[in-house]
């Protein structure tokens, strides 16, 4: 069976938990900004300005370091990275997250997905704000649906989920305590 774990951008890791633990279970993915808190495995940085900055530390070094496949050249080339295809034309928050879920829904079984909220978004008074987050909520949507055979699971989800996630059979939550439990 092939597990592995999507870290979203604001999780906050509880300290009582042991890393290895979960990487034992599976492979671990998220944005840059997992890494120093979570240890992520697989490392995306949408942003080339970023993505400048952590070639610049050798981060490619400490971890499988995925960028976009159309920055590769202005990087400078850079050895030991790992190119990604595809684009964002619409306006959306945590591009790495969705970019995450479509690389790791290739090659799994079950994802967890850990410091998600799939919660009814909270109302923005800014109408772009508003629409990142419909974009947001519209993609991970999208690709929880347009992977059947994928199983997905909110590890440790806070709020009821929002009626738009609730029709989906490949999506269900659970609580960390028993994710250990049961695959380790």
């Amino acid at each position: 069976m092939r597990i592995n774990w999507i870290f979203a951008d604001d999780l906050v890791l509880d300290p009582t938990i042991d890393i290895d633990q979960i990487k034992n279970i599976g492979a671990t993915w998220g944005s840059w900004r997992t890494w120093r808190g979570c240890g992520t495995d697989n490392v995306l940085c949408h942003d080339r300005g970023r993505a400048t900055e952590l070639l610049g530390c050798a981060f490619q070094a400490v971890c499988n370091f995925h960028v976009p496949k159309k920055h590769y050249q202005d990087l400078g080339r850079p050895l030991g990275v790992k190119l990604y295809d595809g684009d964002f034309d619409i306006e959306v928050d945590h591009v790495e997250e969705i970019v995450a879920m479509h690389l790791v829904s290739a090659v799994s079984d079950i994802v967890l997905m850990m410091g998600f909220d799939l919660g009814t978004p909270t109302a923005s008074p800014d109408r772009f704000d508003k629409h990142k987050i419909t974009n947001y909520h519209g993609l991970i949507h999208s690709r929880i649906k347009g992977s059947p055979d994928v199983q997905w699971v909110l590890v440790d989800h806070a709020r009821d989920l929002d009626k738009s996630y609730q029709s989906l059979p490949n999506l269900t939550c659970d609580k960390i305590s028993n994710v250990l439990q049961l695959l380790t």
